[in-house]
């Protein structure tokens, strides 16, 4: 039986956990098990995922800072991985740094296209830690992928861009977009809204507040429908970690939209689909993105999608959505007025979307990732 020893130790948060937890949710049957690494932090979220295939295995010691976690996977893992008799040894956060014992072969992923690229990098202030993790991270992915027998990506983009810096990288890469969770597919419109908006009568954008997901732009986008006499109300949903997310709530108090932009926090996953549901009209405005979950779950809530013009989104989206230029308001705002005087348009994008999402199935996606992961092992 093959052994697949897969990395969640830095799978905290965020799409690092969606993306695992999709994995384990469908993996496909076969001659295999999975020997899933996990720390302190995530233990008690992956281990309903435990059984016969799925084994966990909590590295405590590496679980008390990042420097405890490097340490362990550069000195400690590589014997583990040979005690446990691994055939692969899957690194999908990006960061290889380990040196897999002979006998295994390793692989790492491409998730995080922000270190790659420049323009969006930039967004972040000059002097701050998160500019310079970035600018680090690129190095430290590249070296990653250069160590690793296997890359898996996400997106077509993704690739393109690693092959600017490794011409042959698709002799040991292959593109697996993710899927798509099957309960976006059969949602219920049931989201338990606040008392100031009603069902079908607001536009939605889900995501993380922060710099690269323009939520300032759309703001001010909604500033000036508002002065032509816009009867909806926007509505922000998603977490915010730093100052771009404070920024954002300041500005809406600045523009006097207090009671025309509504920030709902984060929202369980779990109740995701039944607020798409609820929403007249989804946006996307990210500019940067391997492969845009966010977007594959708004698709499939059939509903019309105005998204980001920028990569990887149109790759996804196809002409299942209407485009636009995320850092200018004014694009965003005549694309809305347009779509909003055309009815049949609206049902035509709603039923497009839903078609557009039934491509991106996580059965799928977990059989081609796992297949690739053992292929002549």
């Amino acid at each position: 039986m093959k052994i697949i020893v897969i990395n969640a130790l830095s799978a905290l948060r965020g799409g690092g956990q969606t993306y695992l937890i999709n994995l384990l949710s469908y993996l496909p049957e076969g001659d295999f098990k999975v020997l899933l690494l996990v720390n302190s932090q995530n233990k008690q979220l992956f281990s309903q995922y435990s059984s016969d295939r799925i084994e966990l295995f909590e590295a405590v010691w590496a679980s008390k800072s990042i420097l405890h976690r490097t340490m362990w996977e550069r000195i400690t893992l590589p014997f583990k991985l040979k005690e446990w008799r691994a055939t692969i040894y899957y690194a999908p956060g990006g960061v290889m740094i380990t040196t897999a014992p002979k006998g295994c072969l390793s692989a790492t992923a491409l998730r995080n296209m922000l270190p790659f690229d420049d323009r969006e990098r930039k967004r972040f202030p000059l002097i701050s830690i998160i500019r310079f993790k970035l600018w680090l991270l690129r190095f430290v992915f590249l070296k990653s992928y250069q160590k690793s027998d296997r890359v898996v990506f996400i997106s077509e983009y993704s690739m393109s861009v690693i092959k600017q810096y490794m011409p042959d990288i698709e002799n040991k890469g292959v593109v697996v977009p993710h899927g798509l969770n099957s309960r976006f597919l059969n949602a219920e419109d049931s989201y338990d809204l606040p008392d100031i908006l009603k069902p079908n009568q607001f536009y939605l954008y889900v995501s993380i507040l922060d710099v690269y997901k323009a939520q300032k732009e759309i703001v001010k986008t909604w500033r000036k429908l508002l002065d032509n006499n816009f009867p909806y109300p926007l509505v922000l949903a998603g977490p915010k970690y730093n100052q771009y997310g404070e920024e954002t709530m300041a500005l809406i108090d600045q523009l006097g939209l207090a009671d025309k932009v509504i920030y709902l926090g984060k929202v369980d996953y779990e109740k995701l689909p039944s607020l798409y549901k609820s929403a007249r009209v989804l946006l996307f405005a990210s500019s940067c993105e391997c492969c845009p979950n966010i977007l594959l779950e708004k698709l499939a809530a059939g509903k019309p999608v105005l998204c980001s013009n920028i990569e990887p989104m149109p790759e996804f989206g196809g002409d299942a959505v209407v485009y636009f230029d995320p850092y200018e308001p004014a694009d965003l705002c005549e694309k809305i007025m347009s779509t909003e005087t055309d009815a049949s348009m609206m049902n035509e994008m709603a039923d497009r979307a839903y078609k557009q999402a039934l491509k991106f199935d996580w059965s799928n996606t977990a059989q081609k990732t796992i297949d690739f992961l053992i292929k002549n092992n």
